[in-house]
This record gives C-alpha cells, structure tokens and sequence, in this order.
C-alpha cells in the first residue's frame, strides 16, 4: 500500500509588514560563535525578544507572534546564513534551510541591529549541530532497545500477534494517510511500533515514506530494523539501496551546506520581518 508522510513545516508569519528580498551575497558568520550552549541559547532569547512565548528544546525553536505559532526543527536546519538585503539597504537578515522542505525561511531586523541577525545565525548553527549529534544518540539508543527485542522475537516458535493497543495506532495511521492528515499519520504509526517494534509493514511503510519526505535518518533507521525483522524478504536488496541513497542524501546536504547559496526568494516563501527596538 502507498503511503505518503509528511511532518509540516511550521509557517512564519508577518510580525511587520515588510517583506525583504534577499541578495544572494551572504555575511560570514564565523567570527560570531557563541562559548558554548548556554550562550547559544541566550543569544537566542535576545534575538527572538519581539515574539510572544519562546521556548528553546534540544530538537525546536518554537515562538509565536500575535497571528500564528511558528518552529523551527533544528536537526535538519542547513545552509544558515546571516545576509543583508538589496532593496532594504539596512535590513539584515538570517536565513535558514529545512532540508526535507523547499524553500528557506528567514527573520528580518531592519535598521543597522545587525548584531541580532548574525548572532541569531550564529545561536542557530551551534544548536542545530547539538540536535543532530542527540538525535543520532537516540537513534542508537532506539536501535539498541529494538535488538533486545528483536533475539526473542526470532527465536519464538509462533510469532506473537500485534497488541490490540498497537493495532488501534495502525488503524488510525493508516485512516489519517487516507484523510491525508499526514502529520497524525506519522504520530499513529510511531505510537504503534513503540508498543510493537517487531512488526516488520509497519517499519518498512515507515521507512519509505520518511524517505520519500527527506526525513532520512528516520528512514535509515527504521528500514535497517524492517531488515532485521525480513531479511530474505523480496525487496530486501531494494530495502538496502534504499539505505545507501538516503545516507548518500543526507551526508550531500550536509556537507553542501555552507557551499550551495540559498536560493532567492520566491513566492511561496513565507517571511517574518522583526523590527529592532
């Protein structure tokens, strides 16, 4: 069965009414780089002081202006730049990549505050590699729960029957992927194979569809458990390549990120401009 997952991206929204147009050239950053974490986080606090309810985790930004709430996953954050603009001439601006989304999104400081927008970018890359290092712990974490698992489940002579508990969860993912409400899609299927990791459809589904939304340390993760659970399967060896063209994905991305230049901004990029006190 074909399934679609998609994490939404969270909008920005207008907190003034100026919408900035990029140019391509962007500030170097690196001699902006924050001691450690705690000043980090605080250069984020001061450079999200215009917004409503900032609140800092290990994996989000999440802020709010008066309109809509807004986030910002820090695990796939890339190509982070702190730019000025074209047509504001004292707009600066940092701009920031999702990588399983298209287009970037950036925060405006207008005036000469560009202090905020280098710091911001400066807080950002600093968090953002912190995320991805604890993301990669608990996936071997996960991983290591999962093998535990995985001995028994093997070496039983009848394999046991999904937990009805589990089976509500698939129920409910796969009536979400139909109601294309992806977002409880992903929840419902997750929830499922933490009660029940030993069900290899629902880590090969996925799988798939993580890496069909770039989400590919998901994706790599759960396939290589779908092997675990079916390795004579028939798309064993397509479950495989699939693993080498996600890592070879993500890796690219990573490394590209200070190469590749944010592309310009077109119209479906959303935009919060912040206006310096």
């Amino acid at each position: 069965m074909q399934q679609r997952w998609q994490l939404r991206s969270a909008k920005l929204a207008v907190a003034a009414a100026l919408l900035c147009l990029l140019s391509p050239a962007a500030f170097a950053h690196k001699d902006v780089e924050p001691k450690d974490q705690a000043e980090a986080l605080k250069w984020m606090d001061e450079a999200l002081s215009r917004f409503k309810n900032v609140k800092v985790t290990d994996q989000y930004v999440l802020y709010s202006s008066a309109q809509e709430n807004f986030g910002i996953a820090l695990p796939r954050l890339s190509q982070i730049a702190f730019v000025n603009t074209r047509k504001y001439p004292y707009a600066f601006c940092t701009n920031w990549r999702d990588y399983a989304h298209d287009a970037p999104d950036h925060i405006c400081w207008i005036y000469k505050k560009h202090k905020e927008a280098e710091r911001f970018a400066a807080a950002l890359e600093y968090l953002s590699v912190a995320a991805r290092q604890q993301v990669k712990a608990q996936y071997e974490a996960h991983y290591q729960q999962f093998e535990a698992q995985l001995k028994p489940w093997r070496n039983a002579a009848a394999k046991p029957a999904m937990p009805e508990a589990a089976r509500e969860h698939q129920v409910l993912a796969e009536y979400a992927f139909k109601e294309k409400d992806e977002e409880k899609a992903i929840r419902e299927y997750m929830a499922a194979l933490d009660i029940f990791p030993t069900w290899p459809e629902g880590q090969f589904n996925l799988a798939t569809l993580a890496g069909e939304k770039r989400y590919y340390e998901l994706a790599v993760m759960h396939m290589k458990e779908y092997l675990e659970l079916a390795p004579d399967s028939p798309d064993a060896q397509a479950a495989r390549d699939s693993i080498i063209i996600w890592r070879d994905k993500l890796s690219t991305l990573l490394a590209n990120e200070e190469n590749v230049p944010l592309p310009q901004q077109g119209k479906n990029t959303l935009s919060t401009t912040a206006k310096s006190k």
